[in-house]
């Protein structure tokens, strides 16, 4: 097996990091290039939803061969000057290839699940990136907007805030949740809907019922705005240590070629 790795000048730092050290510890053969040749086994890039690279993805997958997508993490990604990324295979996020897994990956994380849920506390709607919209290709804040309308009919005395993706980007006619701290933003919360963010994680780890189209908690959580799910402890509890095995730090470059290359085996 060889592997097409796509490096970019212009890539963001951690991306940069986790790509050089995936090359240093191949396994296997790789090539390593700025543009697509689609000459190998398997592809393997930085940011699915990249404008230039989400069509090499597109075409590589076309063929009926995989690829591999490395992101921000989603947990400690900024923490004790650690660069933790999550990786998912041939989808934007991993939620069919979870499975139970060993708990060691997760349990030395040492983060403990909270309990941050208010039944009577506000909606929190997650606005999605530029990039993901334009993946999508709609118009900005359509979904959210949309979402917006479902949640006022099925909510229709509970308040409602707006967590945008960045603080520039555009915003619903509802009050604005910018915290930095994810967990204090959270906290009181009865019901946290998003498309795809990785807040969803977040609030599975505060105890916060989740409405989601896509992303990993998706492997968790439902989309029903009306009749949200609220997963037992232990349910969180399996869900974490699957999905633990889906982030990795550069320095763990060689296990997770290992882990990745025998699920691609499996």
């Amino acid at each position: 097996m060889r592997c097409e790795i796509l490096t970019d000048p212009e890539m963001a730092a951690r991306g940069d990091k986790m790509l050089r050290a995936m090359i240093k510890r191949a396994p296997i053969e790789v090539r390593v290039r700025e543009e697509y040749v689609g000459d190998c086994d398997l592809l393997m890039v930085y940011g699915s939803g990249h404008p230039v690279r989400r069509p090499w993805l597109q075409a590589h997958a076309r063929s009926g061969r995989h690829w591999i997508a490395w992101d921000l993490g989603y947990w400690k990604h900024k923490e004790d000057g650690t660069c933790r990324m999550r990786v998912t295979i041939d989808a934007d996020h991993p939620p069919q290839w979870l499975r139970p897994e060993p708990a060691d990956r997760w349990d030395r994380e040492g983060i403990a699940l909270r309990d941050d849920f208010n039944p009577d506390g506000p909606i929190i709607i997650v606005g999605q990136g530029r990039k993901s919209t334009r993946a999508q290709g709609s118009a900005p804040l359509a979904w959210e907007a949309s979402t917006l309308r479902e949640v006022r009919m099925a909510y229709r005395d509970r308040r409602i805030l707006f967590r945008p993706k960045r603080r520039s980007d555009p915003r619903l006619p509802v009050p604005p949740l910018l915290q930095d701290n994810i967990a204090d933003a959270l906290r009181g919360a009865s019901l946290v809907v998003c498309r795809h963010s990785n807040v969803a994680v977040d609030a599975c780890i505060a105890g916060i019922p989740v409405v989601c189209l896509d992303g990993a908690a998706s492997a968790l959580y439902g989309a029903d705005i009306s009749s949200p799910r609220r997963p037992s402890p232990e349910e969180r509890l399996a869900f974490l240590r699957s999905l633990a095995w889906w982030q990795w730090k550069p320095e763990e470059a060689s296990e997770a070629w290992t882990y990745l290359l025998h699920r691609l085996s499996a």
